[in-house]
């Protein structure tokens, strides 16, 4: 059989042993197509969700034995492109069921901004197989996983009567709330009850520059049920506030490096925070207890690469994960690169280095993510491309408009805009969208990865 990464029982609690000091296998590696902004696992680690450029939600369900490989053949229940890669472990035997991925996709009828899985999400429980989706102008969604049948939906009414779509979306603990984050603001709604939500303003006043300005980007909730939680903007600002006393402000962190594109608190450490910034290279910690300066920071390795876009130069959001033990966090570069790092450095030294880095994709990575209950790590990736003298071109003829899906996050669309400016697509050998020859699609793979062990203590 093949190898299992071992457990150390420490205080009651088993942790999972990894071995980092070799790359993790190769398990699964097919093409997408579309430009896929993210994924996140359910709660048991059974399902994926993924949300994609071509406005479509699509839900991948994986059977047990994924930490087994038998054979090359393609395995899929309703989509006949997965291909598996052939397993090098001498040890696997051809008596175990192959891995199997099943897709179902969901279309809907405008751009998506953020998803969530429900926190108990499972296949086997259909009453809790279910998630949140934000689509620009319309409310929010809680969608059966099952066969994308909407549940519920709250909405979010502006001064003008219109819907807003959050760009960040988080339940709460206890699963009991759901948090939306957009302009100046944070919209809390009971689970149980459909319908409009308690709005939490992060800023005195319109024109007051104090609070949290700005779209509320990223939210994430503190794991000692304290009830504290982190909110980021694309202003560049990050506070943490608190359920018991709404929009309050209760700390201002500083050293802010740029617009926040995802907060992340330390599993097992809730006095550590974790943040991803545009335009930057690797992540930065905090210490909540104190919020003068930055605490640490996690370097990105500056590998070679034959990408033809800057390191610094994108607004992709790329997301990163902490696995549950607390003991590992892995995160994707913009060249193709996967990360790891051991967060238990972190307490030592200011700047803190990979243990493991190894080329993955031939893109950005958007999305590197722990399975939640089994020895493997998912990462996403893909990014558009833009031909830049051609665009230049372009505006200087006056004949390049943006896509309603182009539309800048960090940006909310003003009240003297008529119309949304609109961008022509291009098709990419890898499947990309719409028409013309501006943008590309590049390479957008979803690929499984099977970690090692060592031996127990």
């Amino acid at each position: 059989m093949a190898a299992i990464p071992s457990h150390k029982e420490e205080d009651g609690i088993y942790q999972l042993l990894y071995d980092f000091s070799v790359a993790p296998q190769e398990l699964l590696n097919f093409e997408l197509g579309p430009c896929t902004r993210s994924a996140k696992w359910c709660s048991d680690g059974q399902a994926i969700l993924t949300s994609n450029e071509d406005r479509c939600l699509d839900v991948y369900t994986t059977n047990e034995c994924v930490s087994h490989l038998s054979s090359s053949t393609l395995y899929t229940n309703t989509e006949p492109y997965a291909r598996y890669s052939q397993s090098n472990d001498s040890t696997t035997t051809t008596d175990q069921p192959p891995l199997v991925l099943s897709k179902k996709s969901f279309r809907q009828g405008s751009p998506i901004y953020e998803t969530a899985w429900y926190p108990y999400a499972t296949p086997t429980n259909p009453s809790t197989y279910c998630f949140l989706a934000s689509l620009r102008d319309s409310p929010i969604k809680l969608f059966d996983a099952t066969d994308g049948r909407l549940r519920a939906s709250y909405k979010i009414i502006d001064h003008r009567e219109r819907f807003v779509a959050p760009h960040s979306l988080a339940f709460n603990l206890t699963a009991q709330k759901i948090y939306g984050g957009f302009l100046d603001a944070i919209e809390v709604f009971d689970v149980s009850v459909p319908g409009e939500g308690t709005r939490l303003s992060t800023t005195p006043s319109k024109k007051s520059r104090d609070g949290l300005r700005g779209i509320v980007s990223s939210l994430a909730f503190c794991p000692d049920y304290s009830g504290m939680f982190a909110a980021g903007t694309f202003s560049s600002s990050i506070g943490l506030l608190s359920e018991e006393t709404g929009g309050e402000i209760l700390m201002y962190l500083n050293d802010v490096k740029g617009p926040v594109s995802q907060l992340l608190f330390h599993p097992t450490n809730p006095r550590l925070l974790f943040a991803r910034f545009r335009h930057q290279r690797g992540l930065y910690v905090w210490d909540v207890r104190n919020a003068s300066t930055c605490y640490s920071r996690l370097v990105e390795p500056a590998i070679g690469t034959t990408l033809d876009h800057g390191s610094t130069s994108s607004n992709q959001r790329r997301y990163f994960d902490i696995e549950s033990s607390g003991q590992w966090l892995v995160d994707g570069s913009q060249d193709g690169t996967v990360n790891v790092y051991k967060v238990d450095d972190i307490l030592e030294a200011a700047e803190t280095e990979s243990v493991l880095s190894f080329p993955a994709h031939n893109d950005a990575i958007s999305t590197a993510t722990f399975c939640p209950t089994k020895p493997m790590i998912l990462t996403i990736s893909g990014s558009r491309r833009f031909d830049m003298e051609e665009i230049e071109v372009g505006k200087d003829e006056g004949v390049i408009e943006l896509d309603e899906s182009e539309e800048e996050e960090s940006e909310p669309r003003s009240e003297d805009r008529s119309q949304p400016k609109e961008v022509p697509q291009s098709t990419s050998s890898t499947g990309g969208i719409g028409s013309g020859s501006r943008v590309t699609i590049g390479d957008s793979r979803m690929k499984l990865w099977r970690l090692h062990s060592t031996k127990p203590v």
